[in-house]
């Protein structure tokens, strides 16, 4: 097992949205919570890499989160807030890409198959990676823990990627 995903496989932390929340655009229970992730160094290094994003009360709806537009504007009302998601979410589920397609604008192009507007993609890294920076520098994290974090995002994001689809089935 990949030491850097250890934690958020033995030990997740969980942070739920219910629809509620979502729905009144609540974050203020949410944003202590996270808030608290970036109180202090050893708080910051706890749950480096260990939460994973739920949001409860939509599985009986067809569209993908990204579609649900209460389910993007509380995530961008929570990311305004809050932008050092890359530090503290888990690389072992779909939190990133989750997070990242409602954010930017995005579509499903086949079933299973999402394309993000690259340009919002690209102002959406620039941010968080910037977010993590400051996040370092602030509480003196270890340099090589937020690279390797780096390295792992860019993959994600990177095997997220499809170049074109082929064949008649996607025309």
């Amino acid at each position: 097992m990949n030491q850097r995903l250890r934690p958020a496989i033995s030990e997740p932390v969980v942070l739920m949205f219910s629809r509620r929340q979502v729905e009144t655009c609540d974050v203020d229970e949410p944003l202590a919570c996270l808030r608290g992730l970036t109180a202090n160094r050893n708080a910051a290094l706890e749950f480096c890499g260990r939460v994973s994003l739920v949001i409860d009360g939509y599985n009986d709806d067809p569209r993908e989160l990204f579609e649900i537009p209460e389910v993007r504007a509380y995530l961008k009302r929570l990311d305004q807030e809050w932008p050092y998601w890359f530090f503290f979410l888990s690389q072992a589920d779909d939190s990133i890409q989750m997070l990242e397609s409602c954010l930017c604008d995005t579509i499903e192009v086949i079933p299973g198959v999402a394309s993000i507007d690259r340009d919002q993609m690209d102002h959406a890294l620039t941010r968080h990676f910037g977010a993590m920076n400051r996040l370092r520098q602030e509480l003196n994290l270890p340099e090589e823990i937020c690279g390797q974090i780096a390295e792992g995002v860019m993959g994600l994001i990177h095997n997220a990627a499809v170049e074109g689809i082929e064949g008649e089935d996607y025309r």
